[in-house]
């Protein structure tokens, strides 16, 4: 602090050479000095113990009388400040700012209040409790007595506490021990809708409750308890409005412990009950989505350990979610697929993958393999930090293996588009072959020259019969079916397969319940049926021992027919059970087996509306059961009933193969027919054009005009004179081709065909 331009002297005690006459009458000067110069000193002791600053100031601001304490804050002796004016020392008030106020003062007599302060040589502020009292001499003031303490701290907290009031966002109020408002923060009137805070403390203060016996409940608590913390309440605002607040409250109580008032504050949680609100909704949400989801929801820390799994999993893998939480990713899945699991795993919390899908096998809880498909990302913080990994997991075990079927279909549809594209060129010359052979074993005169056509003939049939099952399996259709008995089929299937049946040394047993109703079935078809079971049960016994015997049980069960193969080979192992029928799938590759043959067995069964599946027979072997629905009305055909002679029938065959011609020539001729051949559908219209014939044996593809628009041609021309009609064709032909060809009038024989086949067909087509 700037000191003092002029020095002063402190007060003193009075000199002798001071001394005035006595005033007491009859006392001793010195005496009277010393009584003085005591009082005097003890006043001085007096005023410099106070803590206050204490001064007596002259009306025109000379400083008379300081204490100890002065001279401290100003940091100034006494005599740099006696005798000199206030404004040397104070810069605020200010000398003018003292002078107004010094009229108002003199005539009351005294003031009392704060006092704004800055010392000299300072740039603090200070705030002093003040109190002035004007000296009175003869009635006339002369002089500014005051005390003055510091509250500068106390001052400065009030200031703070106030400017803390005036800005929380959280309401603050007090209020009477009865609950009525006393003060309120702006915080408090905003959160309320009010415009002023006189308006909000208009009493009663009740009707701020949206159920004012909830304002009582909270007096009561206070009363009782002294406080509240976090307690809900809810408030009306202005406008009629809910205000969801948390209110903490306290009771203050005098020193007599009388409840005076209590205070509290208030937080508006009605936005975040709201957003709390759509935040259940949405978790509920989610909640539901993750356990409707038909794959399985999993979230893994960085370390690879699942700290999510959705209940799904119970379906999926037979687990808990609880069974999961905690485990190693690693802990599970196929040895085999580990390591490429966890490098996938690496990739992805490394962040060099935004996205990946996965395949790998998991354990189900039963001990089986199941094959999951997962698809997984990073988890991210707000700091797009890598803090896990989420996923969806599938169980693809069976669409893998639907698609692994699919693409066997396609496979074999790609084989049966092959076979389809060749099949006239195919079947045609095992038509050819087989037709001759039939010849040459007629006209056979040595063993030798019989037995070698036999085996032409036999290693024919089983070409055309594999060509046949192919272009079944590659088209299947519904058959064309008549009633007929099964046991006339297995005894055509018996005599096909006798040869192998006897060099193999196995015997077969049929057993027959007695009046069992037909089937509706293509004979052909199911024929193939039997002689395809037939021959997996040959190579089974085979596959075993030198001989071994067949059963052939035919009887009634529920409303149908159930035929029984049964044989004494080694059975069909568990594993494999379920395979049997699917296409290519053998056991017998050595013996050349195509593993098409109970493929093409299933095929024709279901398109006969009947069933077939693999079961162990009684003795130990393999059973085959096949049910077949019953013929609705009984019309047994027998071969032998349509047989008729060929004898003087004129027939032109019409082919565009030559050794087909010649076959076919050959072979009616055999039998008594006049045959006429051509290689096209010209010159059989021409030949139409001359000759009457009773029968036309034609190719249905023959090139530049189809067989099916020469037999329309001439079914117009000749009208009910039109000769008969018999189709050779190497395609396959579909149900509804074949009832369409028999409602006009014609037959079709499916090439490769032996020439009893071709003859049979004629004798049928001439049946009423």
């Amino acid at each position: 602090m700037a000191r003092a331009q002029k020095s002063s002297t402190r007060t003193r005690p009075p000199k002798e050479s001071d001394a005035k006459p006595p005033l007491i009458k009859g006392s001793h000067p010195e005496a009277l000095f010393d009584i003085v110069a005591r009082s005097q000193r003890g006043f001085r002791a007096l005023i410099d113990s106070f803590d206050w600053i204490t001064f007596n100031v002259s009306l025109d601001g000379k400083i008379r009388v300081i204490n100890r304490k002065f001279t401290e804050v100003a940091g100034l002796p006494f005599r740099e400040i006696v005798d000199h004016s206030i404004s040397e020392f104070v810069v605020e008030p200010s000398r003018e700012e003292m002078s107004d106020a010094l009229p108002a003062l003199l005539e009351k007599r005294s003031w009392s209040g704060i006092v704004r302060v800055r010392w000299r040589g300072s740039e603090e502020i200070h705030f002093y409790d003040c109190t002035l009292y004007a000296a009175v001499d003869e009635a006339r003031a002369v002089s500014v007595t005051g005390v003055a303490r510091d509250i500068t701290s106390q001052q400065t907290a009030e200031w703070r506490f106030k400017e803390l009031f005036e800005t929380l966002h959280e309401g603050v109020y007090f209020a009477s021990p009865d609950g009525e408002l006393l003060d309120v923060n702006p915080a408090a009137v905003r959160m309320l809708g009010y415009e002023t805070k006189e308006e909000l403390l208009i009493p009663p203060a009740s009707r701020h409750f949206e159920t004012p016996a909830d304002h009582q409940t909270l007096i009561s608590d206070l009363q009782r308890c002294g406080f509240v913390r976090d307690r809900r309440l809810t408030l009306r605002r202005k406008d009629g409005s809910l205000l969801h607040a948390r209110n903490s409250s306290v009771a203050i109580r005098d020193a007599s412990g009388q409840f005076v008032r209590f205070q509290g504050s208030l937080v508006d949680i009605t936005e975040r009950e709201l957003m709390q609100e759509r935040l259940r909704e949405e978790q509920e949400f989610v909640r539901r989505l993750v356990a409707c989801f038909p794959d399985i929801i999993t979230v893994l820390d960085t370390s690879g350990r699942y700290t999510f799994v959705s209940p799904r999993v119970r379906e999926v893998l037979g687990y808990t979610p609880e069974e999961f939480i905690g485990l190693h990713l690693q802990d599970r899945p196929h040895p085999e697929d580990r390591s490429s699991l966890l490098e996938f795993f690496k990739r992805l919390t490394s962040g060099e993958m935004s996205v990946g899908t996965i395949e790998y096998r998991t354990a189900h809880k039963e001990g089986r393999w199941r094959t999951i498909r997962a698809h997984a990302s990073p988890l991210t913080n707000a700091e797009r930090k890598i803090i896990g990994i989420v996923a969806s997991a599938r169980d693809v075990t069976e669409s893998l293996r639907l698609e692994e079927q699919l693409l066997q279909s396609e496979k074999l549809a790609a084989v049966g588009q092959m076979v389809s594209g060749v099949a006239h060129e195919l079947n045609n010359p095992l038509t050819a072959i087989l037709g001759v052979s039939d010849l040459l074993r007629e006209r056979a005169t040595d063993d030798a020259s019989r037995r070698q056509t036999d085996i032409i003939h036999k290693q024919a049939r089983k070409a055309a019969d594999l060509v046949q099952g192919l272009l079944m399996f590659s088209r299947p259709s519904k058959p064309h079916s008549q009633s007929i008995r099964v046991t006339d089929l297995i005894a055509r299937a018996l005599e096909l397969r006798k040869t192998e049946l006897q060099a193999r040394h196995i015997t077969v047993h049929v057993e027959a319940s007695a009046d069992l109703p037909p089937v509706d079935a293509n004979p052909n078809h199911m024929v193939q049926v039997f002689v395809n079971i037939l021959a997996n049960a040959e190579q089974a016994i085979a596959s075993a021992r030198d001989y071994g015997q067949i059963v052939v049980c035919v009887a009634r069960a529920n409303g149908k027919q159930e035929i029984l193969f049964d044989d004494d080979g080694p059975g069909i192992a568990p594993e494999i059970r379920s395979k049997i029928f699917d296409p290519f799938f053998t056991t017998h590759r050595s013996t050349g087996s195509s593993g098409l043959g109970l493929t093409i067995a299933l095929v024709i069964v279901k398109d006969h509306g009947g069933t077939i599946e693999a079961q162990t027979s009684p003795s130990g072997g393999a059973r085959l059961r096949i049910l077949l629905p019953v013929a609705e009305t009984v019309q047994v055909v027998s071969p032998a009933s349509v047989k008729k002679r060929l004898e003087g029938r004129a027939i032109l065959v019409i082919d565009d193969e030559e050794g087909i011609r010649e076959l076919t020539n050959e072979g009616l001729k055999t039998h008594g027919a006049i045959v006429t051949s051509v290689e096209s559908a010209e010159e059989a219209w021409e030949c139409l054009q001359r000759t009457n014939y009773d029968v036309v044996v034609c190719d249905f593809n023959l090139g530049n005009e189809s067989g099916r628009a020469l037999f329309e041609r001439i079914k117009n021309a000749k009208k009910n004179a039109a000769p008969k009609f018999v189709f050779m064709t190497g395609e396959l032909l579909d149900a509804s081709q074949m009832v369409e060809l028999r409602k006009r009038g014609a037959h079709a024989l499916q090439k490769p065909f032996q020439m009893s086949d071709l003859i049979a067909a004629i004798e049928t087509a001439f049946s009423p």
